[in-house]
């Protein structure tokens, strides 16, 4: 399932993503987009024929992880059970996120048969003795019936419908009596597959001093992007022991020091945390243009018209000063290098520094 989601109901706030996803991927997206909300709520456009025209085009706001769950269900359904789902959907175009991933349960109690048309019906129809109407043909008459104008009239009298292949009556869906919990795991989580064989082996939540090699270790599931293997067992749990006591606006920020530094070793990243209080980092410039009219914005008198620079392009202003303090747009926002301020003035070193820099390249 193809899925846009977005932040503060803006394209600067949004990426395309595919579901489902390990839990920890959700999260990251979630950091992508700058969603600091507690229920994992987005703004989302589903790029997916199965779901309802309105769902689709006109988006909602609603769970991901709610969302990732109906993308899970939808995975595991049969051919034919996906024909039932979107026969459902097909007569109730007003169904919510909530609606839609009940109507993945009970499909089981509806007919469903693999035909394309009502003359195949029809031999359905014939060969089950579905309709009155054909129960005491004699064998020998059977060949000389119209079978698509009893495909027709089954239809008609059971109100079905063809989907992809299937013939659906689901006409009279009635939702199951169940509730559905999706079960959230912490964000700042590690887990590790360990076992003496893949097939036995079992999730663990770091740190875990329990007995085993890294030979035994299958699998790591990473709140960071770019710690994805292991390579240091006692290391990695001294890591998560770290990230475990982040709040999630410092794992934003260590995620964006992480792309910032090109970090993708442990003992560099738990360095990192240590100097996390080093570095600047804001999640609501989503490119140099709109880093540069912040920072203009920051140090310009309060009586200056800040509507004057809505239209300008300050993509170099931008560049140039994030460059002279080290730092770079990020896939989560603007980070600023060690030691600097991102909105802090420009200080004459700093200027002559980028400019040797831009020199050096252009040679």
């Amino acid at each position: 399932m193809r899925v846009k989601i977005r932040n503060r109901y803006d394209d600067k706030h949004s990426i395309n993503v595919n579901l489902p996803a390990e839990p920890l991927e959700l999260y990251d997206m979630l950091d992508r987009i700058g969603s600091d909300n507690k229920y994992c709520n987005v703004y989302m456009n589903i790029d997916d024929e199965r779901i309802p025209e309105g769902m689709r085009v006109g988006g909602f706001y609603d769970d991901l992880f709610k969302l990732n769950f109906l993308a899970q269900r939808l995975e595991q359904l049969t051919p034919s059970y996906t024909a039932g789902f979107k026969a459902v959907l097909m007569e109730h175009e007003e169904y919510n996120l909530d609606d839609v991933i009940l109507v993945t349960y009970g499909l089981d109690a509806y007919p469903i048969y693999p035909c394309r048309d009502y003359a195949e019906l029809g031999e359905i129809v014939i060969d089950n003795d579905m309709i009155p109407e054909v129960e005491n043909c004699p064998d020998e008459l059977v060949e000389y019936l119209d079978k698509e104008s009893i495909g027709r009239l089954a239809a008609e009298q059971f109100r079905g419908t063809f989907v992809g292949g299937y013939y659906c009556e689901v006409a009279d869906y009635e939702p199951p009596d169940m509730e559905i919990n999706i079960g959230k795991s912490s964000r700042n989580e590690f887990q590790i597959l360990i076992g003496e064989t893949e097939k036995t082996a079992q999730w663990f939540t770091l740190p875990y001093d329990g007995n085993y090699t890294e030979e035994q270790v299958y699998e790591i599931r990473s709140p960071l992007p770019y710690i994805d293997h292991v390579e240091n067992i006692s290391k990695l749990n001294e890591l998560a022991v770290k990230i475990a006591a982040l709040d999630n606006a410092d794992l934003v920020k260590l995620k964006a020091v992480m792309e910032l530094g090109e970090i993708e070793n442990v003992e560099e990243t738990i360095e990192i945390i240590d100097s996390l209080l080093e570095f600047e980092f804001d999640p609501l410039p989503r490119d140099e243009n709109s880093y540069g009219k912040k920072y203009l914005q920051k140090l310009l008198p309060q009586e200056f018209d800040i509507e004057v620079l809505e239209a300008a392009n300050l993509v170099d202003i931008g560049s140039r000063i994030l460059n002279a303090k080290g730092g770079m747009v990020t896939s989560y926002g603007i980070i600023s290098g060690q030691g600097q301020e991102l909105y802090a003035p420009l200080c004459q070193e700093q200027e002559q520094n980028e400019d040797e820099e831009m020199e050096v390249s252009l040679t």
